[in-house]
């Protein structure tokens, strides 16, 4: 069978390769993986490694881009700056007591998380844990909070627009998104962020800041069973509150209609190449999910026979595929670079390419085999990694849910035999 997949859009003139979302976990971690519930719905889930003496506590809201509508892009990533800046009526509280921690911290917002954790030595941890709760639980909000941390935000914008690899990104995803854009526009614009009132923020944390739609995630030198006793005390009186996807569902994303091509034109040098797709959504197609990030594990291998065609017998110079794991329409993209007297035998070349994709032409089973192995490697390398491993496991909580995160390789696994024509029926 086909993909169902929609080639949305190419354009031109920029540099670089996209970011691979994070490695996954392997179902037999879960020995060292702790997940409990407090009362008022708080998640915790907690992964011991005592490699080095350091912890991460990190708490993630399931907000982000996807909450927005369409006068509040941007809404989610100037409520992730406000936090720090409005914590103690200081703005440079928070980051005095993570020094005092002897510990680095920092908050990110993405598609459909929000994030704001603390790195400290693992001595420390119960301290940045109960730190990281007055954040949430004491939060409050200025109008000149909000003045000073727009203008932060506005200014973060305008250095993206001025890298032409990211003013091209930006372009590309308007086009796919079309309609739906605000709720995949983490960075809004100024038109956008100048609308956004403090009584807007204060909803937005009444709604999505609970319990009932956040995890607390431990990572590090620590042993599960205190970590979870320590949150109990510090997060306990966090009031839960309405689900607050009950009576805001968010809309599926609409289909394409419409194949749409963007050229922008910039002065550098060499040709960049985007075709963006809708991918699968982790709520209405799992198992495609999984088959998504093998294919494309597959095409990324340098020896793989997409690279051969495309790269070393082709006009790329180089040519990079990624799958984005979302619960609401995870994007696709295929992103390759060229010199401009080949950039249209590489269009030509790609979209041909892209017709017969899933017939996986010169792809073997053991290909596959090799991308998942690879895959599984990965996961267990991200896992020793103990500072990036909360964002990561963050990124899946929200995305996919933790069931999903721990039973990964199993599942890849099961692709193999599915959908590659040596199995076929």
């Amino acid at each position: 069978m086909r993909c169902r997949l929609i080639i949305a859009l190419y354009g031109a003139i920029a540099l670089g390769l996209p970011a691979h979302a994070p490695a996954q976990q392997s179902s037999s971690s879960e020995r060292v993986l702790r997940r409990a519930t407090l009362d008022n719905g708080l998640e915790v889930i907690v992964i011991e490694n005592a490699a080095v003496p350091l912890a991460t506590a990190l708490v993630a809201v399931h907000n982000g881009a996807f909450t927005q509508d369409t006068d509040e892009a941007g809404l989610a990533h100037l409520y992730e700056h406000l936090l720090f800046h409005s914590f103690r009526h200081n703005p440079s509280a928070f980051g005095i007591e993570a020094t005092k921690l002897k510990g680095v911290y920092n908050g990110t917002t993405s598609d459909e998380v929000v994030n704001y954790f603390v790195t400290v030595p693992s001595n420390n941890i119960e301290s940045a844990i109960g730190l990281l709760a007055d954040l949430l639980m004491k939060a409050g909000f200025s109008n000149g909070d909000l003045k000073s941390e727009r203008v932060v935000v506005l200014d973060e914008l305008q250095r993206g627009e001025s890298d032409p690899e990211e003013a091209l990104e930006r372009q590309v995803e308007r086009v796919l998104w079309g309609t739906a854009w605000h709720r995949k526009d983490v960075g809004g614009d100024s038109s956008s962020l100048q609308g956004i009132s403090l009584d807007r923020l204060k909803a937005t944390y009444a709604r999505y800041y609970v319990p009932n739609n956040a995890a607390l995630i431990v990572t590090g030198d620590v042993q599960a069973d205190r970590i979870i006793e320590v949150v109990r005390r510090k997060f306990g009186e966090w009031k839960a509150a309405p689900n607050p996807f009950a009576d805001r569902a968010i809309p599926a994303i609409p289909p394409l209609a419409r194949t749409t091509a963007l050229m922008v034109a910039k002065d550098v040098l060499d040709v960049t190449i985007v075709v963006a797709m809708y991918g699968p959504s982790v709520r209405t197609d799992p198992g495609a999910t999984y088959a998504a990030d093998v294919l494309f594990d597959v095409f990324n291998d340098p020896t793989s026979a997409f690279q051969r065609r495309l790269v070393d017998g082709g006009p790329f110079v180089s040519i990079a595929g990624s799958y984005l794991t979302l619960d609401h329409t995870g994007p696709i993209e295929i992103r390759g670079k060229t010199t401009p007297e080949h950039a249209q035998q590489a269009i030509t070349n790609l979209l041909l390419e892209l017709q017969d994709f899933d017939l996986l032409q010169g792809v073997t089973d053991d290909d596959l085999a090799i991308a998942r192995k690879r895959r599984q490697v990965g996961g267990a390398l991200a896992r020793e990694r103990t500072a990036s491993l909360a964002p990561g496991l963050a990124f899946w909580w929200s995305a996919a849910g933790m069931d999903y995160y721990q039973g990964y390789n199993d599942h890849a696994d099961w692709l193999r035999t599915l959908g590659h024509p040596s199995t076929r029926p």
